[in-house]
């Protein structure tokens, strides 16, 4: 048997933790991905907020120094010339911005580069001894607005650098097309921007096969390889802004170049990397990426409390188990120990009439099982209140969270409910002391409520409604305690099972006391569970009468109420069926 309960329980216990680390895991990543989630936005507004500060800068410096009437002039007849001529404007425009260019270079400007019409390279203000190369096939933004005579901006790879482009297109004041212009900023701008203003740790990261397409070879000296197998660093931002090191470097390609920015967690470092693609702004295909990454200890601290709730929940599961086990363990015995009673009652009452006391006091020990539940019901809250306050300290301690006015209130709850428990033993001791033989003065309204403080646990659980409707004046009896006892406890007893057995929705218990005459005071208990059958109820105070199967109860509660009250209290009890129910009739004699 006790096998069968500790593989019963074992059973429950592996369910019920795996379905709660379930839970708890899935809260756990579900909150992981929400915060990646909010990273990510939080990530991507800011560098847009960078970004667009630079396009406003760019229009700026084109309408201010740019496309003034002077520039205009010396560059409208570019595209008509060649050889001397081409030259002779080429050097002319370069002497009329240097002194602008070197100014401009302090707001970050990288390049400040001029094209034909026919996509030919003008004038690189960074690199003045190199022009002539077509970037029809190289640069797309410059194609663009050639074609299209309409302004674009964007990151884009070129020849010697790459950069975030802003390309404008140029006409004369007669709206001749005479070319474009770009303004742009190196990469490194915008990473020492967004370090500066948000403290981040960031790096850049071109597409391999851009760059080896588009920079001149000299040039691929600026671009370092990098874990994501497809992707150079960009030099001049690896080597200010090293990328943090991670245990095992993982290669995003692939999910970089689905276009979507994302966020990521590495354990490893304690760290959070956001990769943000960006895309040509002309053929929109992902051509570089920034990766922007920051210490964080949200999620390392969700998950040292996951392992904490997990730990505190396997323990006190396992504990609340073992209560269970304990008690369930207790009542199998109980019942056991019934049984056994049960057979000795039997054997002492065919013995004859002077083993009633025996009787009696197997009765109350057959009994026990069922006040014993009441107590359990009446300890159940005050035992729950006790363990919460006692984890309460324990893991507020553990945090060096608890005040000692924390402190104060949770010691006060445990005496508090410490005391009831106290005081539930002193009553139920009271009760069951089958030594307690003195006769004294008992109010029989006082008796009757400690009795139903015995029960009320369960009437509640079972929506028992009891309607008390004592008299005023105080009616007082001969009797000792335990008679008392046993006396209500077998009536509400019976009370209770008829109910189950019932099935009536409104349950209810009306008790009556009043006074009689001046000799004999009635109590009446009256429910509407049914009543009882016409064919037995006459037969309800016999010995050994029940109409419960044997497991469930001996037949002598009834039958020692009925001889308690007769011989020891000198009353009368009788019982008759109402309208809905049972109506048990109890006179006494006033004292």
């Amino acid at each position: 048997m006790i096998k069968k309960i500790i593989l019963k329980y074992l059973f429950l216990y592996f369910i019920i933790t795996t379905l709660l680390v379930t839970i708890y895991i899935i809260q756990f990543n579900k909150n992981v991905e929400n915060y990646l989630h909010n990273k990510t936005n939080q990530h991507l507004l800011e560098y847009k907020a960078i970004y667009d500060e630079y396009r406003v800068l760019s229009k700026l410096i084109f309408d201010t120094d740019i496309n003034d009437e002077k520039t205009i002039e010396i560059f409208k007849d570019a595209y008509k010339e060649s050889g001397a001529k081409k030259n002779i404007i080429r050097n002319r425009l370069l002497n009329h911005l240097k002194f602008k260019y070197e100014k401009l270079k302090s707001y970050n400007l990288k390049q400040l580069h001029f094209h034909l019409p026919d996509n030919e390279s003008f004038l690189r203000m960074h690199r003045p001894n190199k022009f002539g190369d077509n970037l029809t096939n190289v640069r797309s933004t410059v194609r663009y607005v050639n074609e299209n005579k309409k302004y674009i901006h964007g990151f884009e790879e070129g020849r010697i650098f790459n950069g975030y482009r802003f390309v404008y297109p140029l006409f004369t004041k007669d709206d001749e097309y005479i070319g474009s212009v770009e303004i742009s900023f190196s990469v490194l701008a915008m990473v020492e921007t967004m370090y500066h203003t948000y403290n981040l740790n960031l790096s850049f990261l071109i597409r391999k096969d851009v760059v080896d397409k588009k920079v001149f070879k000299e040039e691929r000296k600026n671009y370092i390889l990098s874990p994501n197998k497809d992707f150079y660093f960009e030099k001049s931002v690896y080597e200010t802004h090293p990328p943090l090191s991670t245990a095992n470097p993982k290669d995003y390609t692939t999910i970089i170049l689905k276009g979507e920015p994302f966020s990521i967690y590495d354990g490893s470092k304690n760290i959070i990397k956001t990769m943000i693609p960006i895309k040509n702004p002309v053929t929109h295909e992902i051509v570089a990426t920034l990766c922007v990454c920051q210490n964080d200890d949200f999620i390392y601290n969700d998950k040292n409390d996951l392992i904490s709730k997990i730990f505190i929940s396997y323990l006190l599961l396992a504990i609340v188990f073992y209560l269970f086990f304990k008690q369930t363990v207790a009542k199998e015995n109980l019942i056991k120990l019934n049984r056994e009673l049960d057979k000795r009652v039997t054997l002492e009452v065919n013995r004859g009439r002077k083993q009633d006391l025996h009787l009696f006091n197997q009765s109350k020990m057959a009994s026990l099982g069922k006040m014993m539940s009441n107590i359990a019901h009446q300890w159940r809250q005050p035992l729950s209140v006790i363990t919460t306050c006692a984890s309460g300290i324990k893991v507020q301690k553990e945090m060096n969270l608890l005040t000692d006015k924390d402190l104060d209130c949770f010691t006060n709850s445990i005496l508090e409910h410490a005391t009831y428990l106290s005081k539930t033993i002193d009553n139920f001791k009271e009760y069951i002391d089958v030594n307690d033989k003195d006769r004294r003065i008992l109010c029989i309204q006082e008796h009757m409520d400690k009795v139903l403080d015995f029960f009320n646990p369960i009437f509640q659980e079972k929506n028992i409604a009891v309607i008390k409707k004592y008299e005023e004046e105080k009616l007082n009896i001969s009797a000792n305690t335990s008679e008392v006892f046993e006396v209500f406890n077998a009536i509400f007893s019976n009370a209770k099972d008829a109910f189950e057995k019932s099935g009536t929705k409104n349950k209810k218990i009306v008790i009556t006391i009043k006074k009689k005459n001046d000799k004999k005071l009635l109590i009446t208990i009256k429910d509407n569970a049914g009543g009882i059958d016409e064919k037995i109820i006459d037969k309800i105070f016999d010995p050994y009468f029940t109409t419960k199967h044997e497991s469930m109860g001996t037949g002598i509660s009834l039958y020692l109420t009925y001889k308690v009250i007769l011989e020891n209290l000198k009353g009368e009890i009788f019982v008759k069926n109402n309208i809905d129910g049972a109506k048990f009739y109890i006179e006494l004699p006033i004292v």
